[in-house]
């Protein structure tokens, strides 16, 4: 055999080799889809539409399978020597947006307002915002409801809360001179210096006196039979300052106490008196009937402006039909060092 026959042969293995070696590196991947006709690419590169099919080396690679009108579909495969993977997909149709109406938006009802000021130099404030008018004038195009209005002159000012009616001009007027003149009153007024003792006395608790006079006998001794009864004349002076809410009392009983004394501060006060004549039960009877009976009763609201170091004295007096009552005020003139 000569050396070029042998040099042929030898070439022609190494082919087949090479040749049977290729084609067993090789796999394969099909892509079907529902609808067909979608482009497909494999691992960035397009490889046609669907149905198709591609020879690949074993490995795994990327698609992505997209269609006008439907939902891209993208994942991975995996290709095997030698084998066909075979990918089956059925493509979504994409949800129609439909776009959103305009909320229609409801005009604002609107109104106007007229400022007439006897100054002329004056800014107006509306709702915040400085107009670039003055008064007289009419505003328009003011929205409806309450408005804010501000109007400054030099160092006078006044605010104001305007109600403006749709389809309708309100009318505001000020007048800055009034204000002028009204605070150079206040300003040229005689300032009365209290001295230190009166400011003192100003600081003196009022004294109050609740005093009971009956003519009614309500000796329990000449009463006390078997069953009897006693006359009780009873006054509750009930007293509060005016904002606060807990009453105070002062309770007054024929036969064990009919004067009571106190010390109250200035102020304004609310005061309820209430006048009772009972029947009580006495000796036996008294075992029997615990209970009292009111046979008469007297009520008087009262609402009284307390001066300090001033004494009031409140004289309740009961001549068994009927209760009456007065007051008696006197300055205490208390000595202050």
């Amino acid at each position: 055999m000569t050396v070029l026959r042998k040099m042929l042969i030898l070439g022609l293995f190494v082919f087949v080799l090479l040749a049977v070696s290729s084609f067993a590196q090789e796999g394969y991947l099909r892509i079907i889809s529902n609808p067909d006709g979608a482009d497909v690419d494999v691992a960035g590169k397009n490889i046609g539409k669907t149905p198709v099919l591609t020879v690949l080396k074993p490995g795994k690679y990327t698609y992505k399978v997209s269609l006008a009108g439907y939902e891209t579909l993208s994942g991975t495969a995996e290709v095997v020597e030698n084998e066909v993977t075979k990918l089956n997909l059925t493509l979504v149709k994409q949800m129609q947006k439909t776009p959103a109406k305009p909320v229609p938006v409801k005009p604002i009802a609107r109104g106007g307002l007229t400022i007439i000021t006897d100054w002329q130099d004056v800014s107006i404030y509306l709702n915040g915002h400085k107009i670039n008018e003055t008064p007289p004038v009419t505003l328009k195009d003011v929205p409806a409801g309450l408005n804010s209005v501000i109007l400054v002159s030099g160092d006078y000012a006044d605010s104001f809360r305007i109600l403006i009616q749709p389809g309708k001009t309100a009318v505001l007027k000020k007048s800055f001179e009034e204000d002028k003149k009204r605070y150079e009153t206040q300003t040229t007024e005689t300032t009365v210096v209290e001295t230190p003792i009166e400011v003192k006395r100003s600081m003196l608790p009022a004294k109050v006196i609740i005093t009971l006079n009956t003519q009614v006998s309500t000796d329990a001794k000449k009463q006390d039979t078997i069953l009897g009864e006693s006359d009780l004349i009873e006054v509750s002076f009930q007293y509060r300052k005016a904002g606060e809410t807990q009453w105070d009392e002062k309770l007054l009983q024929s036969g064990t106490k009919t004067e009571e004394a106190m010390e109250i501060e200035k102020g304004t006060y609310e005061i309820q008196l209430v006048a009772s004549h009972y029947k009580v039960p006495t000796g036996l009877l008294n075992v029997l009937l615990t209970k009292k009976e009111k046979i008469r009763e007297y009520k008087e609201s009262i609402k009284k402006e307390i001066q300090p170091d001033t004494q009031y004295k409140y004289i309740v007096s009961y001549d068994g039909k009927s209760f009456s009552y007065k007051t008696e005020e006197a300055k205490l003139n208390t000595p202050i060092k």
